[in-house]
């Protein structure tokens, strides 16, 4: 994940788990409804299309990325040594795969080598690593589960968070539980374990201590913030960069910082009116009432959008000329949505981080926004890329392409965005008179005659004809 302090650990590649669920196959067709319909001048018809894989919500690990799709199912792609893909192999893929098994999901999390999925009734679902028990079930005590399995005790959590090696859920009485891995206090209940002695002793859930009133929660690397309903924001776990934002002395460069284990929440120094949270590898970004963004960790790239004359802050620096929507903080860089539907990024662009075709380097301001990104309804970041939601379902990614992160079949970086393979849906029509096509659109300005309406999404495609009388 970073040049400074990996998360990779290698493992010896092992063959095929197990194939895809069957009823995977079933769903490679489209359905255009209504089929052959016949209407007269003057009147609209609405189609719509089942069996597309149109993405609600993405989601990037460190390595890899996950689309909870309109049906709400998951597909994953990127780097898949411990089968966080989900697709019960551990071969990495650079489009995506279904996750086996994992249907009515509301929202999906990447870790550094697991995923989480959260569904309507509160309950979690975890797959990939779990040699430090971030998949959150005692009863798997295998290094890592090809599959989903349940999250112990876990009925009511309403949002979940993968950090590197631990994860945390918001429950539905503003308390945060966490799991994983806690040799720097990241699970926020007053103890701390070494990194993998035992191993999967921390797989139950515990209770953050002194958090009651979380409304939001977000795990970095090995850290992790909570937002709380008076607009405060308390942090807990690994802190030599100051990721804790309490103001704690630091150590710059050129001495090596000393890891500092917090494992009870200590408060950011100066944030009281706090509306989001999101917490990156070694930094965490605050979005504020008035719009404006603060962040505070590790900046050695320019992450903090300061020109990196220091290496780390332990107190929120505030990000100039950005008035964002929602947060992305990714490793070595940061990236925003703005409430225009564009996409600004900055820090270490080696991989094409900033996505908008800079050189390789560091740029700690800003830039002039992602190529071609101005209708985006979502952003994330993991290590060396991001990705944004776009309307009609599609994704876009740029960045570090290694293992497949990008999603477009490819494995080279990208520094302006490439499309996701196989989400989102793209209508065409046979007849120009068509006016206008789209998953859910209306088909009007028809003249009399016969026009074909097809959709297609990932290779696959469905359509109908439709009869217009005079």
């Amino acid at each position: 994940m970073k040049r400074n302090a990996s998360l990779v650990l290698v493992l010896g590649v092992l063959g095929l788990v197990s194939l895809l669920a069957a009823d995977e196959v079933v769903a490679q067709t489209i359905a255009v409804t209504p089929a052959d319909p016949t209407i007269a001048v003057g009147q609209t018809q609405q189609f719509t299309a089942t069996g597309i894989d149109t993405a609600s919500a993405v989601e990037a690990g460190a390595f890899h990325t996950c689309a909870l799709l309109e049906d709400a199912t998951l597909r994953c792609w990127g780097l898949n040594d411990y089968s966080q893909l989900g697709d019960g192999t551990r071969t990495d893929s650079s489009t995506p795969v279904a996750v086996a098994g994992v249907t009515g999901a509301a929202a999906v999390t990447g870790g550094g080598f697991h995923t989480c999925a959260r569904f309507p009734d509160g309950t979690l679902g975890c797959w990939g690593r779990n040699s430090e028990g971030q998949l959150g079930d005692p009863a798997t005590t295998a290094f890592f589960s090809a599959t989903p399995v349940p999250v112990t005790g876990m009925t009511t959590a309403t949002a979940v968070t993968g950090g590197g090696y631990h994860t945390c859920a918001l429950l539905q009485n503003g308390t945060v539980r966490c799991w994983g891995q806690n040799d720097y206090g990241q699970l926020g209940n007053g103890t701390t374990a070494p990194a993998l002695f035992p191993l999967f002793t921390n797989s139950t859930p515990v209770e953050v201590f002194g958090i009651t009133t979380a409304t939001a929660v977000s795990a970095g690397g090995w850290h992790t913030c909570a937002l709380l309903q008076d607009g405060r924001v308390r942090c807990w776990g690994r802190n030599e960069y100051g990721q804790l934002g309490d103001g704690s002395p630091i150590t710059q460069r050129p001495a090596p910082p000393a890891p500092r284990p917090t494992p009870i929440p200590v408060e950011v120094t100066g944030i009281t009116t706090d509306v989001a949270i999101k917490s990156g590898i070694f930094h965490t970004c605050a979005l504020l009432q008035d719009g404006t963004m603060q962040c505070w960790g590790w900046n050695e790239f320019g992450q903090l959008g300061q020109t990196p004359a220091f290496n780390s802050s332990s107190t929120p620096v505030t990000i100039s000329g950005i008035t964002p929507a929602a947060l992305a903080p990714g490793a070595e860089h940061t990236c925003v949505l703005l409430g225009d539907g564009r996409v600004q990024c900055w820090g270490d662009n080696n991989y094409g981080q900033r996505g908008d075709g800079s050189p390789r380097g560091v740029f700690a301001t800003p830039g002039a926004g992602v190529t071609g990104i101005t209708t985006a309804t979502a952003a994330t970041s993991g290590a060396e890329h991001g990705c944004a939601l776009l309307p009609g379902g599609t994704v876009q990614c740029w960045g570090r392409g290694l293992f497949g992160r990008l999603g477009n079949g490819a494995t080279t970086d990208a520094f302006t965005p490439v499309t996701v393979v196989g989400l989102g849906a793209t209508w065409t029509s046979d007849d120009e008179t068509v006016a206008t096509i789209t998953a859910t659109g209306l088909a009007t300005g028809l003249l009399p005659g016969f026009t074909t309406i097809t959709a297609t999404s990932g290779g696959r495609s469905g359509s109908t004809t439709l009869t217009v009388l005079p």
